[in-house]
C-alpha cells in the first residue's frame, strides 16, 4: 500500500522529488538506495522526506505506482474470464514492452523485475490464483517474455515471436 503525503507539495518541488526518486530507482535496488541521495537530488530536508513518505520501501512504491500508471495497462477483466484468446496476451504484451523499452521508466522496472519485486509486499492477492490453467500460463509466459525484453531488448521481435507460438500452442490444449 502507498502510504506517501503529496497532497500540500507544489507541483515544483513535486517534480523535484519524483525526479529525484526515479534518478535513485532507475540506478539503484530499494536495498542499496539511499534516503541520502534522494533528498539532496530534490533539495529537501531529510525530515521532509519522512514527512512525505513512511520509509524508502514507501517512496519506492508511491514511484512504482506512477510508473504503471503511466505505462502499464492490464488486460481487461473481462478477457480473464471469458474464453482464452491469446492474441489478447500477445498484444498486451507487445503493447507494454513497445513503452516500456522506450519509456523513462526503463530502468526502474528493469530493477523491479530482477530485484525489488520479491521484497515488497503484495498489496492485494494475486489475481493468478483466480485463474484457470490456460489464462494462468498465458500470464506466466507473458511476464517471462517482458522481463527477457527488459533484459535484452535488442531480441524484443524474436521474444514476441516465441511469445506468439506458446500462447497459440494454449488453444488446443482441451
Amino acid at each position: 500500500m502507498v502510504l506517501a503525503n503529496l497532497s500540500k507539495v507544489t507541483d515544483t518541488k513535486l517534480q523535484r522529488i519524483n525526479s529525484a526518486l526515479l534518478k535513485e530507482f532507475s540506478s539503484y535496488p530499494l536495498n542499496q538506495a539511499q534516503v541520502a541521495r534522494i533528498v539532496k537530488s530534490a533539495d529537501i530536508s531529510r525530515g521532509s522526506f519522512y514527512t512525505y513518505f513512511k520509509d524508502l520501501p514507501d517512496a519506492y512504491q508511491y514511484l512504482y505506482h506512477q510508473a504503471m500508471t503511466a505505462i502499464h495497462q492490464p488486460l481487461p477483466t473481462a478477457s480473464l474470464t471469458s474464453n482464452y484468446q491469446p492474441e489478447i496476451y500477445l498484444q498486451t504484451a507487445s503493447d507494454f514492452t513497445g513503452k516500456i523499452v522506450n519509456s523513462r521508466y526503463y530502468n526502474l522496472i528493469k530493477l523491479h523485475i530482477l530485484y525489488n519485486e520479491v521484497i515488497l509486499p503484495q498489496a492485494k492477492p494475486a489475481p493468478a490464483l483466480t485463474l484457470d490453467a490456460r489464462h494462468w500460463s498465458a500470464m506466466t509466459l507473458s511476464h517471462a517474455t517482458i522481463r527477457d525484453i527488459l533484459l535484452q531488448p535488442a531480441k524484443r521481435q524474436t521474444f514476441l515471436d516465441r511469445l506468439a507460438i506458446a500462447l497459440t500452442s494454449l488453444v488446443d490444449q482441451d
